[in-house]
């Protein structure tokens, strides 16, 4: 593997500097923290490059929330000056780590995505479900993935194309952050209440941490292809899909994958693990997945449902404007429009309707706005 060298000179400039803080204030430029550093932002670009040339470099307090949709997780948001090296650190790293990145590995890849990972899925199941064997598919999902990595596998990782001492010094404090546990005991159920690991995890919500899981389950891929040899695998960050020309063999490979996953990585597969035949149908990344098409998961459709009523109500209410209430249902609609279910997306299109009833506004309908 080719090293490479000087790549923290090449991050600590003003020029890069710059263009990290570009990428982080991009859709964010009008909020009250990065007009405050874009206030002074000649000053707060040179501050970063000197601290981090004079090696005095700390990461800020990240400010934590819960994100409690498709399921509870807790995220740590850091301050927009960390985000901007972040960012300058992701313009300098990321062509080194991508040029080794598995083809079929879609999360957090610029041009890839969840829309290229379920349309491969389809193809490959639609052309095994035409050979004279049943084929089966495993799925394979990592257990508390972000939670239970171990830092010195994530710095093992990272530095294994790099030879800079000086840039192992910024990922490893990056990785750290400020020093705050970010770990998961494996049974927890329950991540408001438990107590936090040291040596474990990371923090969940920076462009370093996408960075470093791709990173990281990138030598996995190429296990999984070069030496299992797995004729058809796909990889949505910790989501991973198998197709096998047996059941056995399918159960084979999820426990070779699951015994390296544990004796190189520190990590394990969950109960989630299942092989079911093609033509059954799976569920991936947040859709059902059958031979040819796809479609949106039953609890997908009704979160949907739902939150269409509640825009309808509190739009009525005047508490929702119309601009948000647009936006909701054309990003649902989009969602829709990649899926088999146009019965779904014709019903929504029927059924969502406002109408202000609020301090004796006319009533206002657009059930036949041209946008649908």
């Amino acid at each position: 593997m080719e090293k490479h060298s000087h790549v923290f000179e090449k991050f600590a400039t003003f020029e890069n500097m710059y263009d990290g803080y570009l990428l982080a204030r991009r859709n964010k430029r009008y909020r009250p923290e990065v007009l405050a550093y874009s206030a002074n932002l000649e000053e707060n670009i040179i501050n970063a490059v000197n601290h981090l040339q004079w090696g005095t470099y700390e990461t800020g307090q990240p400010r934590p929330f819960y994100e409690y949709f498709p399921k509870l997780r807790l995220i740590h948001a850091l301050p927009f000056f960390d985000r901007v090296v972040n960012c300058a650190a992701y313009h300098q790293l990321w062509p080194i780590y991508s040029r080794s990145f598995y083809e079929h590995s879609y999360g957090s890849i610029p041009n890839r995505g969840q829309l290229a990972a379920i349309d491969t899925l389809t193809s490959w199941m639609q052309y095994v479900s035409g050979k004279a064997t049943t084929w089966y598919i495993g799925k394979l999902d990592i257990a508390k993935f972000f939670f239970r990595i171990p830092v010195e596998v994530q710095m093992r990782e990272l530095m294994r194309p790099l030879d800079d001492e000086r840039m192992r010094w910024f990922l490893d404090t990056a990785i750290r952050c400020d020093g705050r546990p970010f770990g998961l005991p494996l049974a927890v159920t329950d991540v408001t209440t438990c107590e936090r690991i040291c040596g474990l995890g990371m923090q969940v919500g920076s462009l370093i941490s996408q960075t470093t899981a791709n990173v990281v389950l990138s030598p996995v891929d190429h296990y999984i292809k070069r030496v299992m040899r797995v004729p058809y695998y796909i990889r949505y960050m910790d989501d991973m899909m198998i197709l096998m020309p047996s059941k056995t063999e399918c159960w084979e490979a999820i426990a070779e994958i699951d015994d390296h996953l544990q004796e190189n990585f520190g990590l394990q597969l969950n109960d989630k693990t299942a092989v079911v035949p093609v033509g059954t149908g799976v569920e991936f990344i947040g859709r059902m997945v059958w031979p040819g098409r796809s479609s949106l998961r039953k609890s997908t459709s009704l979160n949907m449902k739902r939150h269409l009523r509640y825009v309808m109500e509190h739009y009525s209410t005047g508490e929702l404007p119309m601009e948000y209430c647009l936006s909701v249902i054309q990003s649902y609609l989009g969602l829709m429009k990649h899926c088999d279910c146009d019965d779904l997306r014709n019903k929504t299109i029927e059924d969502f309707v406002l109408v202000r009833h609020h301090f004796g506004v006319d009533d206002e309908q657009i059930d036949d706005d041209p946008l649908f």
